[in-house]
């Protein structure tokens, strides 16, 4: 544990920039464009492409991951109708976000959405070793085996200053896209998010808001004229990737 007890201090200041204070930020300019640093999957001429935001800290992206990505893979990815990407986000515990990062990108590049999955999987036993006070490079070390990685190259890469560094870049840039939560989505280039209504236009005190609703864009997602009740699940992320899918339809 205390090679991950020591990235605390490294990824301690990314962390608290990865979360800005603001009700509802706005999406920064070529925010919802691939970057090269971005893992893609999905047919390249896809007609959608969506950006996902997530922490391996994080325990809705956890239940993302594993209650609704598997549909999404199984009815848009894999038949060609759009891309998918996901930028790691820094939050709190910050040694457990960055050693997600580093091992997800210390394993052959093609195995990097599999150990997505695993790290996601593992998570709540991440957390109970570390509560436990138990070797929870241990566990890291089983994913990046089931992923072609070794228990060596992982410690490398965990030392290794220059993969530090990218975790605390990707804090920043997430920082700078205006991303204030994970996981949060970018779908047709707006960002896709969970709040209240009347957030979008400038009430911020939840206790006066509306239900709890998709807003895209800072704006509620109306599909058929009705907002969209902010559940992660898959009932409402297939009638949200139809809809843009059908959007998108119309616009060529």
């Amino acid at each position: 544990m205390s090679v991950l007890r020591n990235l605390v201090t490294t990824f301690a200041l990314a962390a608290s920039l990865a979360l800005p204070g603001l009700a509802q930020a706005q999406l920064a300019d070529g925010a919802g464009e691939l970057r090269p640093t971005d893992r893609v999957t999905g047919a390249p001429d896809a007609d959608l492409l969506i950006i996902e935001y997530a922490s391996f800290a994080c325990p809705h992206c956890a239940s993302f991951q594993t209650d609704v990505w598997p549909m999404i893979d199984r009815e848009f990815v894999e038949t060609g109708l759009i891309r998918y990407s996901i930028r790691p986000m820094l939050t709190s515990p910050p040694q457990i976000a960055g050693a997600g990062i580093i091992l997800s990108e210390c394993i052959p590049e093609d195995r990097y959405f599999h150990a997505v999955d695993l790290l996601f999987a593992e998570q709540a036993t991440i957390f109970q070793t570390a509560r436990d006070g138990g070797d929870v490079l241990a566990v890291y070390n089983r994913i990046a085996a089931a992923t072609g990685g070794s228990a060596e190259g992982l410690l490398a890469c965990l030392q290794d200053p220059a993969a530090n560094e990218r975790v605390n870049a990707y804090a920043i840039a997430a920082a700078e896209d205006g991303i204030r939560s994970t996981p949060s989505f970018i779908i047709n280039g707006d960002l896709l998010a969970i709040g209240h209504e009347g957030e979008e236009s400038g009430t911020h005190n939840h206790a006066m808001a509306g239900p709890t609703i998709f807003l895209h864009g800072g704006e509620p997602l109306l599909i058929n004229g009705e907002t969209v009740p902010g559940r992660l699940d898959e009932d409402s992320f297939r009638r949200i990737i139809l809809h843009f899918l059908d959007v998108t339809d119309s616009a060529d």
